[in-house]
């Protein structure tokens, strides 16, 4: 979502400002749990509920969920494939040979109490 994390603190709510100003959204799959926690967080503070208003997806299954109620949904996936990817990538990067292999990472996604029904319109 962010490029980098230098100013996050100020940018992050003006982008959640301006992605409910318009249309907002119904869903939003949020990356990591503190991002998860922060998104809640600006949630609260302005009256939207969720699931009710919004669901909400974290990508990953974090201890910080565990006591949550209702039980965050989330997605479970083992990242040390795709860490393994990235050093082989930037290895053969490094020595000049192209790389552009696919890897696939199975999920699972582990449901919780944070996915409402869809809107009737």
């Amino acid at each position: 979502m962010l490029p980098g994390r230098a100013g996050v603190r100020q940018i992050f709510p003006e982008l959640l400002n301006a992605l409910f100003r318009v249309t907002p959204p119904t869903a939003l799959i949020v990356d990591e749990a503190p991002w998860f926690i922060a998104v809640l967080q600006f949630l609260a503070h302005r009256g939207i509920r969720v699931p009710a208003d919004v669901s909400l997806i974290c990508t990953d299954d974090d201890l910080a969920f565990s006591r949550c109620d209702p039980p965050i949904t989330c997605i479970a996936w083992d990242s040390q494939p795709v860490v393994r990817r990235v050093v082989r990538w930037a290895g053969n990067v490094a020595r000049g040979k192209p790389d552009f292999r696919l890897t696939k990472t199975p999920a699972k996604l582990i449901l919780g109490g944070t996915i409402g029904s869809p809107k009737r319109t």
